[in-house]
């Protein structure tokens, strides 16, 4: 349980380590999380996951943020290592009055991964971003489902998923926007884009609009396919073999979520890790 009281900015980011020992074999782990963001206060929250178990286990955890009026959480979820780690997350994000709910997310690691997360919007004038960025490899499989509800007028929601996935991994994207008959000028987006490295691999979209209010701007899209071959052609006549011209798209197509964060160096260190992955493959 964390909870930061009202009117205070964390001047560092909050750095949270998640252990994972190579002892972990066949268990079952349960854990609940609960953060609240008082008034008027602002936290950066990085989530670093260490795995070094390459046994099967399954991680279940209970998450519940709270954000208070006017309340600011800027979070990064990022998984180090590819590991045989089955993992369930379902996250409750309640956003009061002007409340700022920024998440990035980094799930690049697990056999088994899925994120269930769902984001109130209660109070006016509130907004949440959501952003993620995965590759997946040898039979991977990662869905993230999110169910984003405007409660209250003049909020703003906005989604980015992209996946990149290669030798018979699957990829799932379930997005619901709601939007309740009293949120009158509500501003929601969501987009989930995919690569396809391999004949074998699988991405799933299912985009969901549900409205009730009849003065509102909410748009979704979903596209999937492989690498543009005239692209890839390109460059290859400018000296790039078709491997080094694969990662060179690829590592494009995902940096722009990571781009997108303003810290210099946490946008370096998270390059470094999917540039990891991708050479790992390639």
């Amino acid at each position: 349980f964390l909870q930061v009281k009202e009117n205070y900015k964390f001047k560092k980011i909050l750095l949270i380590y998640y252990f994972f020992t190579k002892d972990l074999n066949e268990n079952i782990l349960n854990s609940k999380n609960k953060i609240k963001i008082g008034k008027n206060s602002e936290l950066h929250l990085f989530e670093f996951l260490v795995n070094n178990s390459k046994k099967n286990f399954f991680n279940n955890v209970y998450e519940n943020i709270i954000l208070e009026n006017s309340a600011v959480l800027k979070s990064i979820c990022l998984q180090s290592d590819k590991s045989s780690g089955y993992f369930h997350k379902y996250s409750k994000n309640k956003l009061s009055k002007a409340a700022n709910f920024t998440s990035y997310i980094f799930p690049t690691g697990l056999k088994f991964n899925k994120l269930d997360l769902e984001f109130n919007l209660e109070g006016e004038k509130s907004e949440c971003n959501l952003q993620s960025a995965s590759f997946l490899n040898k039979g991977e499989h990662q869905e993230v489902k999110t169910c984003v509800n405007h409660f209250s007028p003049n909020c703003k929601s906005y989604q980015k998923i992209k996946n990149v996935l290669s030798s018979e991994s699957k990829g799932v994207y379930q997005g619901k926007i709601f939007v309740k008959d009293v949120a009158q000028k509500t501003d929601a987006y969501q987009l989930s884009k995919a690569i396809l490295l391999s004949e074998r691999s699988e991405f799933d979209a299912k985009p969901e609009l549900e409205i009730y209010a009849d003065d509102v701007k909410c748009s979704h899209g979903s596209t999937s396919g492989n690498l543009d071959k005239d692209t890839l052609y390109y460059l290859m006549t400018r000296g790039l073999s078709k491997k080094e011209s694969t990662k060179l798209l690829v590592n494009g197509f995902l940096n722009e979520v990571a781009d997108s964060i303003k810290s210099s160096s946490i946008k370096n260190f998270i390059k470094t890790k999917l540039d990891k992955q991708l050479l790992n493959e390639h």
